[in-house]
């Protein structure tokens, strides 16, 4: 991540930031949108050297320029146009202005530094930065959920570089659509999205040097990856995390096997840390699947949910059901090959988990389609036959224009 001075007489107190923001030695010191209320903290980040992600720092000054092209067009004075700033608020409150491929991108890279953090010593606000980290990836989600499971999933198959984030970031969206579905309470499902952000921070490092790394983990490496969720809890104690209820999910997510699934009424009545971490362990494993590596290729996100969803019966319990109903039996961002012969990408779920919305990127006879057609899998002709491979695909997906279809 190239970094880039930012002029500390942009921020306003009480207005949202504009721009993530770091200092020297690139320690994310804050999230965009995060509000700064507090005069004091405020005061110290004006005083210390801030700088900013250089796509974030042209995305504000195109914001700015924008600002001031709106007075000069309503004749305002020239005092108005030089003082002229974009909404803030609006951005704050989810409807942000860029391209939602690339303010995902960003998040990942600041969840990247924040877990990197967490390893160093001292820290400040952490726990704060993390809560405003993770406020900032749900309006996104909520912005548009299909598109951003499209995205996530997609790039998950693609061997991202700084993948321990971006694993992160797919099992916490994965988790914001399912808690609901299961009646937890919000603070609980917070709790469950903050574990999912940060349940791999003491093997962040580990698993970016394994994904493209060209050899399998040593023994010692297995060991690691064994003893990362207490020494996670570890590591996020020391940064100063005290929600018990995150600290517990992260401790267990990992002792429930994702082969075999519990019964509904063994969910049920286990404790809710426990409940929330079964999820947890589903998400992390369904993740891990779709995710390419330099060893080995990924699962199907369409096999990975079935492995994730089903039991031996082929049937859903509980958990599973909402798996299955938050990301769909293809979820967006996976390819399938319809009854037509066509093959294309899922950019929407649909009316059931198995009835997807599928942009068309290669025709039946092969060829790659000039311009991708919307099918909606309810109709015969244009049912789900198989999933497809990511390998198998030579085409670049135009993902701006695929996920505006739906």
């Amino acid at each position: 991540m190239k970094l880039v001075p930012f002029d500390h007489a942009e921020l306003r107190l009480g207005e949202p930031l504009p721009v993530p923001l770091h200092d020297g030695s690139g320690r994310l010191l804050a999230v965009a949108g995060a509000v700064l209320r507090d005069a004091e903290r405020f005061a110290s980040l004006a005083r210390q050297g801030l700088y900013t992600d250089v796509r974030a720092a042209l995305e504000w000054k195109r914001r700015i320029g924008a600002a001031m092209d709106a007075k000069l067009r309503q004749n305002a004075v020239l005092e108005e146009v030089a003082n002229a700033r974009p909404d803030t608020a609006v951005r704050a409150r989810g409807h942000d202005e860029r391209p939602l491929a690339l303010a995902w991108e960003e998040s990942v890279d600041q969840i990247d530094a924040l877990l990197r953090e967490a390893q160093r010593a001292p820290l400040v606000d952490w726990p704060q930065r993390l809560a405003a980290l993770h406020a900032q990836a749900r309006a996104l989600l909520e912005r548009r959920s299909d598109a951003s499971l499209y995205l996530l999933v997609y790039e998950a198959g693609q061997s991202p570089p700084k993948h321990c984030a971006h694993h992160a970031a797919l099992s916490m969206a994965i988790c914001e659509l399912a808690a609901p579905l299961l009646g937890w309470p919000e603070e609980a499902a917070t709790s469950l999205a903050l574990a999912a952000l940060t349940m791999n921070v003491a093997v962040q490092r580990l698993h970016d040097q394994l994904a493209l790394g060209e050899r399998e983990p040593t023994p010692a490496m297995r060991a690691e990856i064994a003893a990362h969720p207490r020494a996670g809890v570890r590591l996020l104690e020391a940064a100063g995390v005290t929600d018990r209820m995150l600290l517990d999910i992260v401790a267990q997510h990992h002792e429930t096997a994702p082969a075999e699934p519990p019964s509904t009424e063994l969910t049920a009545e286990l404790p809710m840390a426990r409940r929330l971490a079964a999820l947890l362990t589903r998400v992390d494993g369904f993740a891990d699947r779709v995710s390419r590596r330099a060893v080995g290729e990924p699962l199907s996100p369409a096999q990975a949910v079935r492995e994730m969803c089903l039991g031996a019966d082929g049937m859903p319990d509980e958990v599973g059901g909402a798996l299955l109903k938050a990301v769909g039996l293809y979820p967006p961002g996976s390819f399938v090959e319809l009854a037509s012969g066509e093959i294309g990408i899922v950019v929407a779920r649909g009316r059931r988990a198995n009835l997807p919305y599928v942009a068309t990127l290669v025709a039946a006879g092969g060829t790659p389609l000039g311009v991708p057609a919307l099918r909606d899998t309810i109709e015969r002709r244009h049912a789900v036959k198989a999933p497809v491979p990511s390998a198998r695909v030579r085409v670049r997906p135009p993902h701006e224009r695929l996920i505006a279809m739906r």
